[in-house]
């Protein structure tokens, strides 16, 4: 029988980055729970050069060596090390590695994908044929597609393929891998097997790549190089974890599975929403729903940190963000966010509904128009005001929310009885109320930086500090744990659905 795990102080650091920031983040583990402290943000910037976007990673490589450099100088002064690294980000994006180590510049952003109707037709696989295989329907940022697409580009001669952590996790240590959360997001993998399907490779045209092998989440990837060691201002070299290396993954890290793919959970579930640039809206199941059902109401399997995360990937706060941009090229200079969401809260709601899943919003630029041209579309007042776009944009995500937790329920036959909502969304009040008042079900708000908790739980766990993952959310203290609680209010139309959700299942 395994002694059960002594706790003892333990330094762990999460470089997490979003699709609009970065940060990392210092998790200090003892008796009394887990304190995080940030130690760097930083904004994520892409670049358009000619027609396409592409991420600036040699950028937010050196801010994230700049917050483990910090990371470690605090720890020193606290009396002691940083005893691991964990990486996790956005999904489906990637970089190519040649056979000499040499990374293929530049690396494309996936909001830059082109239509892929050419190269579902030269895939000569059904759309439920790869959802059978993948669990992942189609879109058009899918890696899959991405790289299908420059497979018409170059001729692939055993390159191989790394996501967003896998890369940092190289530039780290100089080893070569992938992890089961973040290869999930690419339409490639078997999650009932957590390894790439040759099928699915072979259809895209990928075969020329030499795809990784793909790790459990929590497997040990290796120690930081000599040089990486010196650039941070470590004596000794860090341990570094495949983490749940998808962001998602990592905020969801709490949630253990309740529905199986049969469906029907005693007692309800908890619906989870992962709100950022992206808005995940999931449900936690023990193994991947592949069903008709699932595939036409647009649900993706990704591996989770435990079991499947049975989830619809929806715009987030991405359109308020970009409209905001558009406001302070107007202005010439910052729009400050708390006025507009009081102009918000005063403005009148649910009339200005419109459809956030249209692709129409993917691309940067231009934002208020395209708001108010899809409100007009679906037969509503187009917004004018501050406020009544903001209002509109924040009750159009509510009712998509509502939308998807209904129909996870026709899915999985099992009834959500409340939300929990992690992640930079969750400190948006309105919002959260929105939420709760679209779904007719008490909201959970928080941690805001569910993703560094989840990664920092992870490490710890694989380190053998902790037993369990769910050990470490008992007790949490400092930035970005907080959490808030919300009842839908008495006035509200309860279980409002979205412009999409009207069909029945």
């Amino acid at each position: 029988m395994t002694p059960a795990i002594t706790p003892s102080i333990s330094a762990h650091a999460a470089i997490d980055l979003g699709a609009s920031s970065g940060r990392v983040m210092l998790g200090i583990l003892s008796d009394g729970g887990l304190d995080l402290s940030e130690m760097h943000r930083f904004t994520n910037e892409p670049f358009l050069d000619g027609d396409q976007l592409h991420w600036d990673i040699n950028r937010l490589f050196s801010e994230s060596m700049v917050g483990l450099k910090k990371a470690v100088a605090e720890c020193s002064a606290a009396g002691t090390t940083l005893s691991s690294i964990g990486i996790d980000s956005w999904g489906v994006d990637f970089a190519l590695v040649d056979g000499g180590g040499s990374i293929l510049a530049p690396i494309r952003h996936h909001r830059g994908a082109v239509n892929p109707a050419t190269l579902i037709n030269a895939r000569g696989l059904s759309e439920a044929s790869v959802y059978e295989l993948s669990g992942v329907p189609d879109q058009a940022i899918n890696t899959s597609f991405q790289l299908a697409k420059l497979a018409t580009e170059m001729e692939f001669t055993g390159e191989r393929p790394l996501f967003i952590p896998d890369l940092w996790v190289y530039l780290l240590t100089g080893n070569i891998g992938t992890e089961a959360t973040i290869a999930s997001t690419s339409q490639l993998m078997d999650p009932s097997t957590d390894d790439w399907s040759r099928p699915l490779v072979a259809a895209n045209g990928l075969t020329g790549l030499n795809f990784p092998p793909i790790s459990r989440p929590g497997s040990f990837a290796g120690e930081t190089s000599d040089t990486i060691t010196d650039r941070i201002g470590s004596v000794d070299p860090i341990a570094v974890y495949r983490v749940a290396s998808h962001d998602t993954a990592s905020a969801f890290a709490f949630a253990e599975p309740t529905v199986s793919a049969a469906g029907h959970a005693s007692g309800g579930v908890q619906g989870l929403i992962s709100s950022g640039t992206w808005s995940l809206v999931a449900v936690a199941v023990s193994e991947p729903v592949k069903t008709a059902t699932a595939r036409i109401g647009h649900f993706t399997n990704e591996r989770g940190a435990s079991g499947t995360l049975l989830l619809r990937n929806l715009n987030g706060m991405w359109v308020l963000q970009e409209c905001i941009r558009d406001w302070e090229r107007t202005d010439g200079g910052p729009v400050l966010i708390q006025p507009l969401l009081a102009a918000a809260a005063a403005a009148e709601g649910s009339a200005l509904v419109f459809d956030t899943a249209d692709e129409r919003l993917l691309p940067p630029g231009r934002m208020i128009e395209r708001v108010q041209a899809l409100c007009r579309e679906a037969g509503r007042v187009a917004p004018v005001t501050r406020g009544e776009v903001v209002r509109a944009i924040l009750d159009s995500l509510a009712a998509a929310y509502a939308g998807a937790f209904r129909a996870a329920e026709a899915v999985t036959g099992s009834s959500v009885t409340s939300i929990r909502i992690v992640g930079g969304g969750s400190q948006n009040a309105l919002l959260c109320q929105l939420t709760a008042d679209a779904t007719g079900l008490p909201l959970l708000a928080g941690p805001t930086e569910a993703s560094s908790i989840g990664n920092i739980a992870v490490q710890a766990v694989a380190a053998g500090k902790r037993d369990t993952v769910s050990e470490i959310y008992s007790s949490l203290h400092g930035a970005g744990t907080q959490t808030k609680s919300y009842l839908p209010r008495g006035d509200s139309l309860p279980r409002r659905m979205s412009p999409k959700e009207s069909h029945e299942y």
